[in-house]
């Protein structure tokens, strides 16, 4: 048998581990065409699709002169009416992959035939589901059921008795359709000493090749045989799909071994699609030896066997070796102990009895350290750890040292720590720059390690600090920083003085290394603005803007903000940067008078308007502007004359009312005759005048309505139509077929406008001349009249032809008997019954009572029942009509 690779490993002993084993290995296999692997060695030979070859072909030799048995599952597809073509399994000379004729051929045809390039013989067991029996599908001579048969060199003829060597027969010894959907199982079986090929097929013995001798007779000898799945579809299609259970001359379907360590546990899954029953023997170490995948854990090497029953009832036998490694402890030399931070070696990746495997954590030459060992997958064998000792260092100690300044006496430092270490310091001391110190330990002291020491030596520095803005004298002044910009701290002398210029001198603090510095702060003094008064202005009249700068050039801003309606009093303050006092200024306004005058009464569009008084009330003179305007709504400005003071202009609006146009409700139409009442004096706004000329109900007038003087009104016309009277005449025709469900007529109307309303029955008028929906046996009318009302009313009566749809003859006095009332005046029309079958049950005349729903005396069921009646139409022409109705119990 051919050996699997475990999986995995146990870590330890204390923990099981798990490998999953193939139940059996996968086909060496090539696919062709539309083919594919769908694994577990389930192929498609071709998916439901209309005109699709494929074929899927091994390289696994078989000899003709051993018996051999081949078990696989075969799906034909779930179409039967509309399915083809089917698929084979063909042995030939060669392990070549190849597809040959497709549709009634299924892939098989012309594969080992003379002209083949690729193959010199074939043995085909063919399954067909489609008939292929026309010559416009080839003559196979196919039986009409889906058929096995055993055919020779690729030729699918079955009348051809050198090709044709077993069959054809139904492939299902219940149903002539294999293409149902189901999984069917397939056995073929070669007997080698009996030169006997047999065929079974759902567990049934269906065909068999006896007494032929394949190998000689077909493959001239050759002991290496291969073989192949074909199948095709045409014009129509279906599924092909095969899955093998076990084929028994190829070795790689055997379950695989697998090894284990001590104490850990294998699945080997022995499944095969057609199993049933599983058993597995020996039990010892078998979680479950009655399913196709326990799992097994063997203390020792222990071969397994598990006996297989399929569907069909054949007994299968499998073998499998769990081979068992005991575990070993990992060796390894002990690490010398390691001072903090020194340097480690690898740990060594292979112990010293050779187990292979790697170290977890990594290595830390920081702290004392576990390190645990981890064998690789493979490695029967034990964790083991490994302690690496890590002696922490020990920091010798010494006292600062204070910074200095630059050039300052620097003391030797010591050359023994505050806890007893000897050594030396390097570099030599320097006092003009900070430097770092290091101290090395003298040999011997154990774990002890060098120690630094900095001594700060700051540089004699000039303070640095911002200009003081000048002042104007008495402004407030800030106190000068004790902190330079660049950190120095100390005092300045003398004290602040606002009032004049001083120069102030800065003193750093003891410690600082700093030089002293000055600062000069100046000290204006303030003078006041000058300006020019400004002269009195009349309240309104336009204000220049103060000066923003003085007369002696002092530059600031003016409050209150310009105001030209009244006397104001401003005040002018200084720039922040300017040394000055503030100053005031005040500005006179002057009230203005204003000219008054009568309002002037509104007037009519067009009425006399008397000229505007050119003197005021208040004896203001002056002109008036624009021109006076009856015709509009204007207003006039009066401007007056100069010299009079601080006198404004004035304004008169004067009102021109636009004539009022009277309206009416509508009148009329009316019709030729018609009363026609007085018409109103009054309109809908209350304008009183009169109306000419005099009335006429005879035709049809243009009436004027005048307004009495004095109502700001203008006059109007209205017309009042009258309208002649038509004299019309109706027509009435049915448009649908009598005995319609929804039948129709037509009103035509003949005279007048044209412009109709129509009714009917004692319906609502409306302007359409079309009625739908009607039935019964009832007279009907249709009235018609001018939609203006000025004609006569026309009228015309009608009847449809309509039928009950059903009658319930259960003894009450409703509705127990069935007839056509609508012809009950046509006493001559035969009226015939029949039951679903056509057989005539009654004939009736529509003059009498109808049918009761009896034959012979006898109750006919509740059912649609069909007549056929002959009549005379409207037309006088004679008529059949035939249609059902229901009797209801």
């Amino acid at each position: 048998m051919v050996k699997a690779k475990y999986k995995n490993r146990c870590l330890t002993i204390l923990f099981t581990c798990f490998i999953v084993t193939n139940m059996f290995a996968q086909l060496n296999s090539t696919t062709v065409g539309s083919a594919s692997d769908i694994g577990n060695n389930c192929f498609i030979i071709t998916p439901a699709l209309n005109n699709q070859a494929g074929g899927v072909w091994y390289d696994n030799a078989i000899d003709f002169d051993n018996d051999f048995t081949i078990y696989f599952q075969a799906n034909f597809g779930d179409q039967d009416a509309n399915g083809a073509d089917g698929m084979a399994l063909v042995f030939k000379d060669n392990p070549n992959a190849q597809i040959g004729n497709t549709g009634g051929g299924m892939g098989y045809q012309g594969i080992g035939a003379p002209l083949d390039p690729i193959s010199n013989a074939s043995l085909i067991i063919e399954f067909d589901t489609y008939r292929n029996n026309s010559p416009s599908e080839g003559l196979l001579a196919d039986p009409f059921y889906d058929h096995i048969a055993i055919q020779r060199n690729g030729d699918p003829f079955h009348n051809n008795a050198v090709a044709n060597l077993a069959g054809p027969i139904q492939a299902s010894s219940t149903s002539v359709d294999i293409e149902d959907g189901d999984t069917h199982e397939v056995k073929i079986q070669w007997i080698a000493s009996l030169n006997m090929l047999n065929v079974f097929f759902d567990c049934d013995f269906r065909l068999s090749l006896d007494n032929f001798d394949i190998k000689n007779v077909i493959f001239s000898g050759d002991d290496s045989v291969f073989f192949g799945f074909v199948g095709s579809t045409g014009g129509l299609n279906n599924l092909h799909q095969v899955c093998f259970n076990s084929i028994t001359f190829v070795d790689n379907l055997n379950l695989q071994d697998a090894t284990i360590c001590e104490n850990e546990f294998v699945s080997i899954d022995a499944s095969i699609p057609s199993g049933v029953n599983y058993m597995w023997a020996p039990t010892d170490g078998v979680s479950n030896p009655n399913i196709p995948n326990p799992v097994l854990m063997p203390s020792v090497t222990t071969t397994y066997t598990v006996e297989i029953r399929d569907i069909c009832g054949e007994t299968s036998f499998e073998d499998v070796t769990v081979n068992v490694t005991p575990n070993i402890t990992p060796t390894f030399d002990a690490v010398s102990p390691i001072c903090s931070g020194e340097a480690l070696a690898p740990l060594p990746t292979t112990s010293n009895n050779g187990i292979t495997g790697t170290w977890a954590p990594a290595i830390d030459n920081t702290q004392t350290t576990t390190y645990t060992f981890t064998p690789n997958p493979g490695e029967c064998a034990f964790t083991e750890t490994l302690t690496v000792t890590v002696n922490p260092n020990i920091i010798p100690t010494f006292d600062a040292v204070f910074p200095i300044c630059s050039g300052d006496a620097l003391a030797p430092l010591p050359t023994t720590s505050n806890d007893g270490f000897t050594g030396t310091w390097s570099p030599a001391l320097d006092n003009t720059q900070t430097t770092t110190y290091t101290f090395t330990p003298d040999a011997g002291q154990g774990c002890v390690i060098n120690q630094t020491l900095e001594i700060i030596v700051n540089p004699i520095i000039a303070p640095t600090f911002d200009a003081v803005s000048p002042i104007c004298s008495g402004e407030a002044l800030a106190p000068l920083p004790t902190t330079s910009n660049n950190g120095i701290t100390g005092t300045w002398t003398p004290a602040l003085d606002n009032t004049q210029t001083t120069t102030y001198t800065f003193t750093p603090n003891p410690g600082e290394c700093a030089f002293t510095e000055t600062l000069t702060i100046t000290v204006n003094p303030n003078i006041a603005p000058t300006f020019d008064s400004v002269s009195p202005i009349c309240s309104g009249e336009a204000l220049a803007p103060l000066p923003t700068t003085s007369n002696n050039g002092i530059t600031g801003t003016w409050t209150p903000a310009l105001d030209n309606t009244q006397t104001t009093t401003y005040t002018f303050t200084p720039g922040p940067d300017e040394c000055a006092f503030t100053e005031t200024l005040t500005i006179i306004v002057i009230p203005n008078i204003i000219p008054t005058f009568d309002a002037v009464t509104p007037i009519c569009f067009g009425e006399a308007l008397a000229p505007l008084p050119t003197t005021s009330n208040n004896g203001i003179t002056g002109v008036w502007s624009p021109a006076l305007d009856n015709t509009q709504t204007t207003t006039y400005t009066f401007t007056p004359d100069i010299g009079q003071g601080c006198v404004i202009n004035q304004t008169l609006e004067i009102v021109v009312i636009t004539p009022m146009l009277p309206t009416f409700n509508s009148f009329g139409p009316i019709c030729s005759g018609d009363v026609l009442e007085p018409l109103p004096t009054i309109s809908n706004e209350g304008i009183t005048g009169n109306w000419s000329p005099a009335i006429d109900n005879t035709q049809t007038t243009n009436y004027t309505f005048t307004p009495d003087p004095g109502q700001c009104s203008a006059p109007i016309t209205e017309t009042i139509t009258v309208l002649e009277i038509s004299e019309l005449s109706i027509a009435v025709d049915l448009v649908s077929q009598p005995f319609s469900g929804s039948q129709t007529v037509i009103a035509n109307v003949i005279g007048g406008t044209g412009d109709y309303i129509y009714q009917l029955d004692n319906g609502p008028w409306v302007s359409t001349n079309s009625f739908s929906n009607i039935s019964g046996c009832d007279i009907h009318t249709i009235r018609a009249s001018e939609a203006s009302g000025c004609s006569n009313i026309v009228s015309e009566t009608f009847q449809v032809l309509d039928y009950p749809k059903f009658f319930t003859p259960n003894g009450d006095v409703y509705n127990n008997f069935w007839n056509i009332s609508c012809l009950a005046n046509q006493p001559s029309s035969i009226i015939s019954i029949f039951d679903r079958y056509g057989k005539l049950l009654k004939q009736i005349s529509p003059a009498s009572s109808g049918w009761d729903g009896t034959y012979n005396g006898n109750l006919m069921p509740s059912n649609d029942y069909w007549f056929q009646v002959n009549y005379i139409d409207n037309d006088g022409l004679p008529r059949v009509f035939s249609s059902h109705f229901s009797l209801k119990r």
